[in-house]
């Protein structure tokens, strides 16, 4: 059996892809940023997205909507909505974002 591995996922030291998995269909990394940052600017795109936070506080803005979330809390969202994450607390913020597409 095939598989890919792949060590330049940000956040992820090694990500195996077994065979047969479709990699445009779903992505994961892992972003941390400190006090009153953003890994970048709210934006939008295809696909649903999950925000899973493993340590830290931040705030996930949804079109209107913001949801503060903390140490293992989630939102998911609809990726054509203007939407993004800040650390809106005193330590790093980490955290996973999931895509589906």
């Amino acid at each position: 059996m095939a598989e890919t591995i792949r060590t330049d996922i940000k956040g992820i030291d090694r990500f195996v892809f077994e065979e047969g998995t479709d990699r445009g269909k779903l992505s994961l990394h892992i972003s941390e940023v400190g006090p009153g940052q953003r890994a970048h600017p709210p934006h939008t795109h295809d696909g649903q997205e999950i925000f899973y936070v493993f340590s830290g506080e931040g705030e996930v803005l949804f079109g209107e909507q913001t949801h503060k979330v903390k140490d293992n809390e989630a939102v998911h969202v609809d990726c054509r909505v203007l939407h993004g994450i800040t650390n809106v607390g005193e330590t790093p913020l980490r955290y996973a974002v999931i895509i589906a597409k």
